[in-house]
């Protein structure tokens, strides 16, 4: 019988609230994304904020500040990738034709299959032109050209980031209603103030975080940069604030990388060896940066299994695109942040923590918890 009371209802209401939330998001993600993205902002901004304030900053002062150098670090990197991304837009036409007059020898190996595919879109054409009414008009569609929709993609952009900056400076001002608001769904108290505790905690083991992980992706995109002007790659700093801004997304940034600057190498140079040096380099100091750069500084904090940092971006990239793909990895940071404070959320932090190496140590606090449950449970 299903009643208020019954797991089955519980499991259906919780599904339906599941659903009903993504919806929300979807449809309504112009609202959505810029607050999300202003909160990450500011809780990345914890620790200079905090820095700011011991340095006898009043709190109005330190966020202008704060929120003056995110905009000046923004604005020398559109200053710096105006000229190559205009390059780019101009030239389109002329990079596709060579790219694909490039590519051309690679057609001989699939040569068998291009001819059938020929023939069988002939058989197409012949079987349209044959069902085809003479007297119902083609309709073409024309889309709008590709300078068009680059130009209003950036100004979608630039409205974003001002939207996003304008949110994070409230939320950084008005930091106590914020945190008010995160409690409310305590009823004691008691874990209020519990709550409140592990948030403050959360803040600052993620601000740290994401502000190491910045300084490691800018001394990887300054690093590639470098090897590509070695290998007389064109616009070589381009590159390399490419690299650091792509190498936030996890698995598919660095992906996208690649690809761009192989076609590049294809388009630039002649020989092989030419064409594969920058981006095997740029793989390989990719490679050293995620197995041995990152791990050093951080460590295992805030380590997440990799499936369910698979498993977000295809969540968060199919609900907002590439602003979701952005948005991935940090809200999953986050989530195993809280998870790690929280002991009713012991469950979510399993699924989210990688699984310990055979052989390593088991880590103290987990140890001590062990060691308590079996005490009790002798006695």
């Amino acid at each position: 019988m299903l009643t208020f009371n019954s797991l089955l209802f519980r499991s259906l209401a919780t599904l339906s609230l599941l659903i009903a939330l993504v919806a929300a998001l979807y449809f309504a993600r112009a609202v959505f994304l810029p607050i999300t993205m202003g909160l990450l902002v500011a809780l990345v901004l914890h620790l200079p904020m905090n820095a700011l304030a011991r340095a006898g900053l009043p709190k109005i002062l330190a966020v202008v500040v704060l929120i003056a150098v995110v905009a000046a670090v923004l604005a020398l990197i559109f200053a710096l990738m105006f000229g190559p991304v205009e390059t780019i837009f101009d030239t389109w036409p002329q990079i596709v034709s060579e790219l694909r007059a490039k590519l051309s020898h690679l057609r001989l190996t699939f040569a068998a299959a291009e001819q059938a595919g020929d023939a069988v879109a002939q058989i197409a054409d012949d079987v349209k032109d044959m069902v085809k009414d003479p007297e119902v008009q083609e309709v073409v569609v024309r889309e709008p050209n590709f300078l068009a929709r680059a130009a209003t993609s950036f100004a979608d952009v630039f409205t974003g980031i001002v939207v996003t900056l304008t949110i994070s400076a409230f939320v950084l001002v008005m930091r106590r209603p914020f945190l008010t608001l995160a409690t409310m769904p305590f009823s004691t108290t008691g874990t209020k103030l519990h709550a409140a505790r592990i948030w403050k905690s959360v803040e600052g083991e993620v601000s740290h975080f994401f502000l190491v992980t910045s300084l490691i992706n800018a001394g990887l995109g300054t690093i590639v940069g470098l090897a590509l002007w070695a290998l007389d790659v064109p616009m070589p700093y381009a590159w390399g604030i490419g690299v650091a801004l792509l190498n936030y997304i996890l698995f598919v940034g660095p992906a996208i990388g690649t690809a761009a600057l192989f076609a590049a190498s294809i388009i630039t140079f002649d020989t092989p060896f030419q064409i594969f040096a920058p981006p095997l380099t740029y793989l390989a100091i990719n490679f050293l940066e995620a197995n041995f750069v990152t791990p050093h500084f951080l460590g295992r904090r805030l380590q997440v299994a990799p499936l369910t940092i698979v498993l977000s971006l295809l969540f968060w990239g199919w609900l907002w695109g590439f602003a979701g793909l952005v948005i991935a990895v940090p809200a999953l940071v986050v989530l195993k942040a809280v998870s790690d404070k929280a002991a009713p959320l012991a469950d979510l932090r399993r699924l989210l923590t990688p699984r310990r190496q055979p052989g390593r140590a088991m880590q103290p606090q987990l140890l001590q918890r062990v060691v308590g449950m079996e005490t009790r449970s002798n006695s």
